[in-house]
């Protein structure tokens, strides 16, 4: 007994000197912010959202009035916006209460941060900024949510090409820098001229061609050149293998 109480004893220091590490919640208005997260919506009346299955079908789920859940990727085309709440799409109606999470909250999940615009009718869809790539960049309250604007820094201390963009407007997505390597493309797969899925498909590359990198990768997409083509186009990094250095 004596043993047992003496090894409780220990383990009770260790416990003490070495306590558990546990990382802070990321509250925001009441509720705890996940990475990813855009916001959160209500509903104003019981509803059903619908999903689409790979195989063309859907599938269907009744919501409670006054329920939140979050949401997570936006997407704004013909006059209309479309949040993703988990596997479901929501079209934004007068049934949608939509709250979004400040890009300032939303980009404290990011070690390097881009932000890509999602909006494909203010223009510049797919266009990315970071902080390394501009002079500034400041996060901004008004009544209709928060607003991002960045500026470009000439290389003579003043400011140009300031930019504004509405919060939902962007994606955030980490951001991987590194050296340049070569690389193999593993299967037949279509170039975009974005880092984004749903960005503008450049033309289908053949399996086994090989591409130089300059180390970027945004959102899961790696910035490479086409040598016979002079310019630069991005590819999943899910589909290009490593063949060795520069």
């Amino acid at each position: 007994m004596k043993k047992l109480i003496m090894v409780f004893l220990a383990a009770l220091v260790v416990a003490v000197i070495h306590p558990t590490i546990t990382e802070a919640k990321v509250m925001h208005d009441g509720a705890e912010v996940v990475k990813g997260q855009t916001g959160k919506m209500t509903f104003t009346k019981d509803i059903k959202v619908y999903k689409k299955n790979p195989n063309g079908t859907f599938d269907s789920l009744v919501v409670k009035r006054n329920n939140f859940f979050r949401t997570y990727d936006i997407e704004k085309y013909d006059g209309k916006t479309f949040y993703q709440m988990g596997q479901y799409r929501v079209q934004a109606t007068d049934l949608v209460v939509f709250k979004e999470v400040p890009l300032k909250i939303r980009a404290s999940f990011y070690q390097n941060p881009s932000y890509i615009n999602i909006n494909r009718e203010n223009g510049n869809y797919g266009r990315y900024f970071r902080k390394e790539d501009s002079l500034s960049i400041y996060f901004k309250d008004t009544p209709n949510g928060q607003i991002v604007e960045y500026c470009d820094d000439i290389n003579d201390g003043t400011y140009d090409s300031c930019r504004r963009y509405l919060g939902t407007d962007l994606k955030i997505a980490d951001t991987i820098l590194g050296e340049e390597k070569r690389y193999e493309l593993i299967e037949n797969t279509i170039g975009k001229r974005d880092p984004l899925k749903e960005s503008q498909p450049d033309v289908m590359y053949e399996k086994g061609s090989i591409f130089v990198t300059g180390g970027l990768i945004i959102n899961g997409y790696v910035l490479v050149f086409v040598t016979e083509k002079d310019y630069y186009v991005w590819l999943p990094d899910n589909v290009l293998k490593l063949v060795g250095d520069k």
